[in-house]
């Protein structure tokens, strides 16, 4: 069953739109990266116009990051001093992203070039992800679980970046080093995190992917940040990024609003399981998964590039098609499955330590 959307001019099937929102809810909750390596790849495949495809992703990954937020909030996994010094730097990146995709489309090569970026980074940054768990569970490793950049992030984190101070109207003297205590870092130029931030909004302005896809590995990669801090840090920066990025994208006439409230209604419903998982699967495990996924993006972005760049190629394009929604569905019954086993797990551990207490009260 195909429904016209009139704003994107394209006609796309309406399961394949609902089934493309649960699963972005799932990882979004999950992986807390917005979803837009998944949202934005997902409908270039089913054949949205590059542009509206951006436009459209960002709004959706605004909705959906919201819901996510608030649930992690709760569990104590948002950093927000942190996560404003990000949207510090997003901001004003978002806006020369923006630009650059001006520049682009006069030049007549924005198609081309946003599906050839989402390629080459996610490729990069899937096979990283990969290799980084792989190493860390070999026998020399010094730490179950330890991220291969341990050593990175800690120079990282005392490096003494000029200026040290700078004076604001009002507060006097004010030092450019905060220390972050929900996500264990004493002390941290505040230059970092701001760098970070550019690189985020730049990433989502050109590629519509919230900018998480990236942020997440850099915080836990680069600055040092908990898998699962950085995962709530990640969703409420998200939400601010993808308030800004939709308001531009509904200036410039980018977004496809049908589509978007579409899709959030199924996403609504991913997002509870995947926030219910996220509390209880290894942070090394949920590497590996958004790494994998993270490839299968890049791989089934290519595919279709492929098949638009060849005559004869349709097959190329149903290959896509069917790894993205296949994988991502594919990882979605994994994280359910995960986090059936870790919840028996607990029942177990309870009931094992219910009859403890039984057998002790019993001998004394």
């Amino acid at each position: 069953m195909d429904l016209l959307f009139p704003n994107a001019g394209v006609a796309v099937s309406l399961p394949l739109l609902l089934l493309l929102g649960l699963i972005l809810g799932t990882l979004s909750g999950f992986f807390g990266v917005g979803g837009g390596f998944l949202i934005t790849g997902g409908l270039l495949v089913f054949g949205v116009p590059p542009v509206f495809a951006v436009g459209t992703g960002l709004t959706l990954i605004m909705g959906s990051s919201i819901i996510n937020t608030l649930k992690h909030r709760r569990m104590g996994n948002v950093d927000v001093k942190l996560g404003l010094l990000l949207v510090c730097g997003t901001i004003p990146a978002l806006f020369l992203a923006q630009w650059i995709i001006q520049l682009l489309s006069a030049a007549g090569i924005v198609e081309s070039a946003i599906r050839y970026i989402y390629v080459v980074v996610l490729a990069v940054l899937g096979t990283f992800i990969i290799y980084d768990f792989l190493r860390t569970r070999r026998p020399q490793a010094n730490q179950e679980g330890e991220i291969s950049t341990a050593g990175l992030t800690r120079r990282i984190q005392s490096m003494r970046i000029p200026p040290h101070s700078v004076p604001i109207p009002g507060f006097g003297t004010v030092p450019t080093y905060v220390s972050l205590p929900v996500s264990g870092i004493e002390r941290i130029s505040v230059f970092i995190p701001l760098a970070a931030g550019v690189a985020t909004g730049l990433f989502a302005g050109l590629l519509g992917a919230g900018g998480g896809t990236i942020l997440m590995p850099m915080l836990i990669y680069i600055v040092g940040v908990p898998t699962t801090v950085a995962i709530g840090t990640d969703l409420f920066q998200i939400v601010i990024t993808g308030s800004m990025g939709t308001l531009i994208k509904s200036y410039s006439n980018e977004v496809d609003l049908l589509m978007v409230v579409i899709m959030l209604v199924s996403a609504s419903a991913g997002a509870q399981l995947g926030t219910a998982a996220n509390r209880m699967v290894d942070p090394a495990r949920i590497r590996i998964l958004f790494g994998l996924t993270v490839l299968s993006g890049s791989i089934a972005v290519g595919l279709q590039q492929a098949s638009e760049s060849f005559s004869d190629a349709d097959y190329l394009s149903i290959a896509a098609n069917s790894l993205l929604l296949g994988f991502g569905g594919l990882i979605c019954l994994v994280i359910a499955g995960m986090a059936l086993n870790a919840q028996m797990g607990q029942r177990g551990n309870q009931e094992a330590e219910q009859e403890t207490r039984k057998k002790d009260n019993a001998d004394s």
